[in-house]
């Protein structure tokens, strides 16, 4: 595959056979700036079985026990947060870079035992891992480890950030409705992600459990300035893809639609990803179709009297992971953020 860029940078990939792990290596396999050498997975696997032959030539596969005999210059983990808090300080020990798509290396303040089920042993690490929700917080060409956000945190932070930066929302009046497509849950098999039992469902789970919810709280106050105690409900859609937030609260007395409509104008106005209208003059940026299988972000909005209703969609896979994972990666080593992500993808 020819690229662009003369050196072109080599990646790898642990955990490539799961949905996060596929779609980044689709958006590698068409980059011009990074050379895909590895994949690796816990078991024996063929890529180009998974994605095609397309592309996929020259492409190692191994298992996850080699990964450290066969570093690259970037490695993305698409692995669940206790394995990437084993396999990511000793990749970076080895000089190497790391996008973790997990949540290992996301929350600053909170309780990971609580959150996600284990302690937390690398506070090193933590505090110099960058949290790259793009494009609010961009990592330099000298970050080491990247912290991935979550698919619900991403999709939620980029449509509160700007109502509580400039002050637009009773932030105590806030409330999220969160729904994603069935891969949102992962590869692993569970009854309750059989096609049977989520087909024409609309399933709420991890009610005041989600772990995403620190996360969510944790950015809004760094890039927004504010606290916020959201009630914050995540649930299962009979769709395969896509994320569909709802976030409805109070608008300060004194503030109107045209307010927040140049908000979000003034907040994303260099981010080519981000699409934003009024819900009534643009209603097509509602439908999940416009955005799955790309790496955008549409947010719509609508008032009545005081009540702010706002609409934030994107693919789970995507901007909630892969896409944005790859933004990282372009800016670590100096690449535009979108640099692969708008070239190749069914035009909206």
């Amino acid at each position: 595959m020819m690229h662009k860029y003369r050196n072109a940078v080599t990646a790898s990939i642990v955990g490539a056979r799961g949905y996060s792990g596929l779609e980044t290596a689709k958006i590698l396999l068409r980059h011009s700036g990074f050379k895909l050498t590895h994949a690796f997975a816990t078991s024996t696997f063929d890529l180009s079985a998974l994605l095609g032959s397309e592309g996929v030539k020259g492409v190692v596969c191994l298992n996850d026990d080699e990964l450290m005999d066969n570093l690259t210059d970037v490695v993305f983990l698409a692995t669940p947060a206790e394995v990437s808090l084993k396999l990511a300080p000793q990749i970076l020990s080895a000089g190497k870079k790391v996008v973790d798509l997990s949540g290992a290396f996301r929350l600053k303040k909170s309780d990971y035992a609580r959150w996600y089920g284990f302690d937390h042993h690398e506070p090193a690490w933590l505090e110099r891992a960058h949290f790259g929700l793009v494009p609010w917080a961009q990592p330099k060409l000298e970050t080491r480890l990247v912290a991935n956000p979550g698919c619900f945190a991403t999709a939620v932070n980029m449509a509160l950030i700007p109502l509580l930066k400039d002050s637009l929302i009773e932030a105590s009046s806030l409330v999220i409705d969160a729904k994603s497509g069935a891969t949102g849950a992962g590869k692993k098999a569970a009854e309750n992600l059989l096609f049977t039992e989520v087909q024409g469902e609309c399933l709420p789970y991890k009610i005041g459990k989600h772990q995403h919810e620190p996360e969510i709280g944790e950015a809004a106050e760094r890039f927004g300035g504010q606290v916020i105690d959201a009630h914050f409900t995540t649930s299962l859609l009979g769709a395969r893809r896509g994320i569909i937030v709802g976030l409805y609260a109070r608008l300060r007395e004194g503030v109107d639609l045209a307010q927040v409509e140049e908000a979000y104008r003034r907040a994303y106005a260099n981010y080519p990803l981000m699409r934003t209208a009024q819900a009534e003059q643009e209603p097509q940026l509602l439908q999940l179709k416009k955005v799955v299988g790309t790496a955008r972000t549409h947010i719509t909005f609508a008032a009545q009297g005081s009540k702010l209703y706002v609409f934030s969609c994107l693919d789970n896979l995507m901007k909630g992971a892969a896409s944005q994972a790859v933004e990282n990666a372009n800016l670590l080593f100096g690449y535009p953020a979108e640099t692969g992500l708008t070239d190749w993808e069914a035009m909206i």
